[in-house]
């Protein structure tokens, strides 16, 4: 009785660390045979009998260079448009559209907005939307997935050269589109759709993670630091070729108009990240405030969803009470915006608030004034981004200072607006040259064409 009194302390003592000691043997039998894929994907391109370089090597100079635009989140489609927009005007290029579903924080797959920024695309390119590929027609829109989220196309299938995608994550795809089952038809392509502002000694940057990038032929960076970040981040086996050549998105937004008509109250476009826990959320110490302002009439407040928080945005509890979805529904001067592109807010807005997010660079390259919802634990910010928005940002830390911009603002609008201008330009200027005069899209074309030079005799 003595020894089974015994044995049932230790187990008492040893269960809570079962299920942690049984995800952690999971994980590393996942990366060793994740790593034994990427050794046979690198084999095989050595050796060339991989599909990917089977591709390449059939060219002749009349070929058309074929490029899958791979889309499976609308908010993030913006950093492909420009680039699929040129390309499929360029008759040297097949291009293929794909909207894909997404995996969300509830374990299950969404639309996430990726089959609605594809029926804005097609009809800028007056393309009709398919479900299947035509081998005759040189620019497609196509939706690879049915009504019950089941996967109809393969990256065989395409038979592209060149896959671009905006998102490393492939455990958020559906199976069969992994980066190693990409890499094995195609050469992979990253351009980053947000723009990595926290704080450089945070090492932990899991979008750079070479376990995500290493099958990555070419990653587009949108900055000289940026290219600088990936690269500390890589193993030497990577694929990865990181070339700073600015972003499409970025200079997209500085080339778009943004200006509105003036109104008698503001439009304030509010953009936290979704998550009260996250310490660099300032989610909770604003959203009151903002609605109050809204509810008292003194502001017409758009609330805008950060596109990660699917789960949240489909009306979860779990951030929002069901009484604070219903005021959304209920209040005149606030308006709920799910819309894949944050475009059509920026114009409707006078004013920009975000905290340490990629839509805080977003907002301030619109030209529009930009309010910075700083931490309240300290400093989050890395160099290159702190150099721009402490000049061209104004920075709050509590609602005091807040309510008394939006007053400033509200007083002397005009003249706010024309002071910024001067440290708009200059900012542009020094820290985000690589995206003026289109040059972030034709540096990307460039470079493919040059790389599919060694393979044409």
């Amino acid at each position: 009785m003595q020894k089974l009194s015994s044995l049932k302390r230790v187990k008492k003592i040893i269960k809570p660390f079962i299920p942690s000691f049984l995800f952690r043997i999971r994980r590393k039998i996942y990366d060793y045979l994740e790593d034994q894929r990427f050794k046979k994907v690198c084999q095989t391109r050595k050796v060339g009998c991989s599909r990917a370089i089977k591709n390449f090597t059939n060219l002749e100079q009349t070929s058309k260079i074929k490029v899958l635009f791979y889309n499976d989140w609308g908010g993030s489609w913006e950093a492909l448009e420009p680039l699929a927009l040129a390309l499929s005007k360029n008759e040297n290029f097949e291009v293929i559209v794909l909207a894909m579903p997404t995996l969300v924080q509830s374990g299950n797959f969404y639309d996430l907005g990726a089959t609605k920024a594809l029926q804005e695309f097609s009809k800028k390119i007056h393309t009709p939307i398919t479900y299947t590929l035509d081998a005759n027609a040189r620019v497609q829109c196509v939706v690879g997935f049915d009504s019950q989220m089941q996967v109809t196309l393969y990256p065989e299938t395409t038979q592209a050269h060149y896959c671009f995608t905006t998102r490393p994550y492939d455990s958020l795809r559906p199976h069969g589109w992994s980066n190693a089952d990409i890499a094995e038809c195609m050469k992979l392509c990253l351009i980053e759709y947000g723009i990595h502002n926290f704080s450089s000694y945070q090492k932990n940057i899991v979008a750079y993670e070479s376990r995500f990038l290493r099958y990555c032929d070419f990653i587009f960076s949108p900055t000289v630091f940026h290219k600088y970040l990936v690269e500390q981040r890589q193993e030497s086996d990577s694929f990865a070729k990181v070339i700073a050549t600015g972003s499409p998105l970025l200079e997209n937004i500085i080339n778009t108009d943004f200006s509105k008509v003036s109104a008698r109250n503001l439009t304030v476009c509010y953009m936290p990240r979704w998550n009260p826990v996250d310490s660099h959320s300032t989610f909770s110490v604003y959203s009151d405030f903002l609605w109050t302002l809204a509810r008292e009439g003194k502001i017409v407040l758009i609330w805008r969803p950060h596109p990660n928080m699917y789960d949240y945005y489909v009306k979860s509890t779990k951030i929002l009470t069901q009484e604070q979805w219903d005021f959304f529904a209920t209040t005149p001067n606030v308006f709920l915006d799910s819309n894949p592109s944050y475009f059509d807010s920026f114009k409707k807005s006078d004013i920009l608030i975000s905290d340490t997010s990629s839509m805080l660079t977003y907002a301030f390259l619109s030209g529009k004034p930009t309010i910075y919802t700083q931490n309240l634990m300290g400093e989050e910010l890395n160099n290159w981004s702190a150099k721009w928005v402490y000049q061209g940002c104004f920075i709050v830390n509590n609602q005091d200072s807040l309510e008394k911009v939006l007053n400033e603002m509200q007083e002397n609008r005009d003249s706010i607006i024309l002071s910024l201008q001067s440290s708009y330009k200059k900012i542009i200027n020094e820290s985000f040259s690589l995206c003026l005069d289109a040059r972030s899209t034709q540096n990307i074309i460039d470079i493919l064409v040059e790389d599919i030079k060694a393979y044409i005799p």
